[in-house]
């Protein structure tokens, strides 16, 4: 049974939204919104709760759920809400969702019904249901499991904001008299507020406090980043995202006040404060709202890629041609894209993940991005509560594989990321959604400010770019706080006050491709997996092409780069479609000369089809490449192993980037057009492949 309220709605002024946001200073409760972003891709809102009835604490196996004023205790004690009362439980079998999902669902479907918090960088946990996985996935100690990962508020009294601005007081009025009484009673005194506040201080006091240091002394986390680069050219990572940490003492800063300025100097996309039940004090300006859900669509905005941003106009420019022109940014863009894509495919109808737009520029404050959107449509089953699971530990934040991301992050971090790459999350009993990543955050507690900064490496980045490009995301948290800066960051920063600028573009509208008339896909195909970082992008990519997978299909398509596993399958007989690394390993088994390179993920590469091409539009197309290996083509030209094989498409320097071999009925995409990066005609040339492959 649903719980029985009505919900008034009135305007609030402006004196109403920044007193409620000075009690975050003194109560728990969060703020946040979307403040800016890309016009067109951001949705413009926000959320204000202070002084929330409930506080769901969020463990790896389970909850907790605590009352914080008299309307909470009722609630805990209301029937309605039983079915949430037996699964804020912690144990073997339960999970911290479906805690929320049963909270949630008592408000029968209420757009205005939330729970909103935050989650640390170790929510990534909730995806692991077998303790047997701990180690694969970074866990520094057992003890960490006990230790709470998150928490989300509930409130019946909140502010919002809408697309234009407006700030509206929101509240749940129950009719239950019970509830009803109660919650008149919720309101605390001025009195109250200020008692709170001293209690929580003088608790949070230690009696000694160290002095604080950051992670690495100057030049320590180029060095980190320099090994982090031997590993990504050694080991099977495409990309990795390493982080460091910045304190530096605070006593006497205000969190609220801090906040404030950062609100007023640097909006963003994730912008949020959380006053949590333990007395730390978390707010920041991400550029990266991770999801955003409504009904069943849902929509990401993957950022990657960072310079400082320019004074003036003239500057802010030249910032974006920097930008637009460095080939790595646009590569770890690409992977974070495909990566996010692999995470989102298997809670999606096939077929529907697409990418809308790519690498659209985001000016902040003192920085500039891009951004990419993908939107997809989840599958009748799931829910925000999954994508949240699914994405938690962002490959933006953590790197392809994710295990082995994680292991290496353990390994060469200086210690635990905490709140750093957590989410914000707002999630209402409608279903609908808003999650962004903690980034660009500074923590409060004890006396000290932590801010934590990052970014995305690939086998060429240059570890000295990456170390100011570190302490460049770092000066907006430090100019709120009141903190110095750096003379050499401020000289090649925009002011606080940097003018902003509009980015305007006209979408163009790519027809889709029809294969061959005459190259008719089988009803099944059966995927061989030799250890591929992007197999559920494969598998969305095959069903979404409207084909079942069965292992025992005569026709197989092949993904991965493990040697053996590649020579087993191109030597199981004919009907055979290679992708990527995988392709390269067949004509290593068919005697073509193969070498590995330095990998290069997320490149992109422009194919021309051959007249042998066996579908009809023979126009130019771009495809995204990830590559470990190589074939010498030059060898190729007077070897015999090119025998019998025939040219469907070059590449940029005139090399076979699709192959056939008609005898073999194989094909080899030295290509991923599975790739959201790679043109829908891509998929034409992947449609005839599997058509070849599968005839008889």
């Amino acid at each position: 049974m649903a719980l029985s309220y009505t919900i008034e709605r009135r305007a609030a002024a402006a004196a109403e939204v920044e007193a409620a946001l000075a009690r975050l200073e003194h109560l728990p409760g969060i703020y946040f919104g979307c403040d800016c972003g890309v016009p067109g891709l951001h949705p413009l809102q926000a959320t204000l709760l202070a002084g929330p009835s409930l506080a769901i604490r969020i463990f790896e196996d389970g909850a907790e759920a605590d009352a914080l004023d008299a309307l909470g205790r009722a609630l805990l004690h209301d029937p309605r809400l039983g079915a949430f009362v037996a699964l804020a439980r912690r144990g073997a079998g339960h999970h911290a969702f479906d805690a929320a999902r049963a909270f949630l669902a008592a408000f029968d479907r209420a757009a205005d019904a939330l729970l909103v918090g935050a989650l640390r960088f170790e929510a990534h946990r909730l995806g692991v249901r077998a303790a047997a996985t701990a180690d694969a996935i970074g866990v520094r100690d057992a003890g960490a499991a006990s230790a709470p990962i998150g928490v989300l508020f509930f409130g019946a009294d909140l502010l919002r904001r809408d697309a234009d601005g407006l700030w509206h007081r929101v509240t749940l009025r129950f009719d239950d008299p019970e509830l009803a009484r109660r919650q008149r009673r919720t309101t605390p005194a001025a009195s109250d507020v200020a008692a709170r506040a001293e209690r929580a201080a003088r608790a949070s006091a230690p009696a000694s406090t160290p002095e604080p240091h950051d992670d690495f002394p100057p030049g320590g986390y180029a060095a980190v980043v320099a090994r982090a680069v031997e590993r990504l050219a050694q080991q099977p990572l495409v990309s990795l995202t390493l982080s460091q940490s910045f304190r530096r003492r605070s006593d006497g800063v205000s969190a609220a006040r801090a906040f404030a300025a950062l609100r007023r100097a640097n909006p963003a996309p994730a912008t949020f404060f959380v006053h949590t039940t333990d007395g730390e004090r978390l707010f920041g300006a991400s550029p990266d709202l991770q999801l955003v859900v409504r009904g069943t669509e849902l929509e990401s905005f993957p950022v990657c890629g960072t310079v400082a941003r320019g004074h003036g106009p003239l500057g802010e420019a030249e910032s974006l041609r920097k930008l637009l022109d460095e080939e790595v940014d646009a590569a770890s863009l690409a992977v974070c894209t495909d990566a996010l894509r692999n995470d989102l495919a298997p809670l999606c109808e096939p077929g529907s993940l697409r990418l809308r737009d790519r690498r659209r520029p985001m000016a902040l404050a003192t920085v500039v991005h891009t951004v990419d959107r993908l939107s997809g449509r989840l599958r009748a089953g799931a829910d925000a509560w999954d994508a949240i699971v699914a994405t938690a530990a962002p490959v933006m934040l953590t790197g392809t594989p994710r295990a082995l991301a994680l292991a290496a992050i353990d390994a060469l971090e200086a210690g635990p990321r905490g709140w750093y790459g957590g989410l914000a999350v707002q999630v209402g009993a409608d279903g609908d959604a808003l999650v962004g990543t903690i980034l660009r955050a500074a923590v409060l507690h004890d006396g000290v400010a932590e801010v934590r900064t990052g970014g995305d490496l690939m086998a060429d980045s240059d570890p000295a770019r990456e170390e100011h490009e570190s302490r460049i995301k770092a000066v907006s948290l430090w100019r709120a706080l009141g903190l110095a800066v750096e003379a050499e960051l401020q000289a090649v920063l925009a002011g606080p006050a940097g003018e902003d600028s509009a980015s305007a573009r006209t979408d163009a509208a790519r027809p889709a491709v029809a294969a061959h008339a005459d190259a008719a896909l089988p009803a099944a195909i059966a995927l061989c997996d030799a250890g591929d970082p992007f197999a559920a992008a494969v598998i969305d990519t095959l069903q979404g092409l409207g084909l079942v997978l069965d292992p025992a299909a005569p026709a197989r398509v092949l993904i991965g780069a493990d040697a053996a596993l590649c020579a087993a399958a191109g030597a199981h007989g004919a009907g055979l479609v290679a992708l990527g690394d995988a392709a390269v390993r067949v004509l290593q088994h068919a005697g073509f000369a193969v070498a590995p390179i330095r990998p290069e993920h997320g490149r992109a590469m422009h194919c021309m089809p051959t007249p042998a091409a066996p579908w009809h539009d023979k126009r130019a197309f771009a495809a995204l490449r990830h590559a470990t290996l190589a074939v010498d083509w030059e060898a190729a030209a007077s070897s015999a192993a090119a025998h019998g094989w025939t040219v469907w498409a070059l590449d940029d320097a005139q090399h076979p980037a699709v192959l056939a071999h008609a005898a073999r009925r194989s094909v080899c995409l030295l290509l991923r057009p599975e790739s959201l990066l790679s043109d829908r005609l891509a998929h034409a040339a992947l449609r005839a492949a599997i058509a070849f492959a599968a005839q008889r």
